[in-house]
């Protein structure tokens, strides 16, 4: 499939090839990206090239762009002027990560069709559940501490399913849009999927993440299959090699989630009430004709750690990550990774 244009036009050099270089490392976006830097360069290959989507400083705009047949002209803003209110604008001054998101947010919303998109890769992305009856156990200390070290050498999504999370507050952002949004969009038009993830996905330490639900109950009434139709359709279009899914009771039809994992990994513990527990889980499983999930699932005992880092960028240095790097990654990935 040959890629649409993406063309970018600033006369600051080094901010358009620096814009260039990070769209450019986005591997399931539609577009192939220009850069004009010079008018006359810009405008000599216009005749010759069919643009899909211009951004385009507010210092090179200029009214003869309008006449142009570009689909989709966005201004990045500088001065803060409108110069033609019925184009789309875009605060030049901010991220590279959420212009990518305002671009993408604003042409999956504006395009009727969008070009589809597959995996160019033969392998199949594996799906990992992490779940535990027990509480308190490091569960999604040990999930996001496993996601960004895999995501040095892989392209590894996270997704967080608790009640409170409390991502926002801990990377001190605000998401605008998260988990919940994402299934919505995917349950209007799922042909846009790889699209919308690109206007939603944020990343920490190299793992990139959907934002988990700001009100879990937003994800009170999706069902088990809903998640399973999600994920085989990230599979289908997107180029990550692992999906985390962090999981909680909250998920509804949760067994059947696990149920489609390729692997599941269950933090357990030595003492009697977290042994209890594990053993009851079991027994439910086994007595619901679920047994399947014990039959793929690894049971990590972790040691006690004398200190845990206190922010999520911080996670890949100390004793976690020293017994994941240890003894997580030979079960998964073989001893020569």
């Amino acid at each position: 499939m040959d890629k649409k244009i993406l063309a970018i036009f600033d006369c600051e050099e080094n901010y358009a090839y620096r814009l260039m270089d990070f769209i450019g490392e986005k591997m399931n976006l539609p577009f192939e990206v220009y850069v004009f830097t010079n008018e006359e360069k810009f405008y000599s290959c216009i005749r010759i090239k069919e643009i899909e989507c211009l951004l385009i400083s507010e210092s090179a705009y200029k009214e003869e762009v309008e006449t142009l047949k570009i689909p989709h002209i966005i201004i990045l803003s500088e001065s803060g002027k409108n110069l033609n209110k019925t184009l789309h604008h875009i605060n030049k001054y901010q991220s590279s990560e959420n212009i990518l998101h305002e671009i993408m947010e604003y042409y999956t919303d504006q395009s009727e069709a969008v070009p589809a998109t597959f995996r160019t890769g033969l392998k199949k992305m594996q799906v990992i559940g992490i779940y535990s009856p027990i509480k308190r156990c490091l569960q999604t200390t040990f999930s996001l501490t496993f996601g960004q070290m895999l995501a040095r050498k892989y392209r590894t999504l996270y997704l967080n399913f608790e009640s409170y999370s409390g991502f926002s507050q801990m990377l001190s952002r605000s998401f605008q849009s998260d988990i919940s949004d994402l299934m919505y969009y995917f349950e209007c038009a799922r042909e846009k999927l790889s699209y919308r993830l690109e206007s939603i996905v944020e990343t920490v330490n190299g793992l990139d993440f959907v934002p988990p639900a700001q009100l879990y109950q937003n994800l009170a009434g999706i069902k088990g299959e809903q998640w399973i139709d999600l994920f085989h359709e990230m599979d289908r279009t997107t180029e990550y090699e692992f999906l985390l899914l962090d999981l909680t009771e909250g998920v509804l039809d949760l067994w059947d989630v696990l149920r489609s994992c390729d692997r599941v990994y269950t933090i357990s513990r030595d003492d009697g009430l977290a042994k209890a527990k594990i053993e009851q889980y079991e027994r439910a499983l086994e007595a619901m004709d679920y047994g399947d999930i014990s039959a793929k699932t690894t049971k990590w005992k972790l040691p006690i750690f004398q200190e845990l880092p206190a922010r999520f960028e911080e996670l890949t240095y100390g004793e976690l990550a020293a017994y994941i790097k240890r003894q997580v990654f030979p079960e998964l990935l073989g001893t020569r990774d």
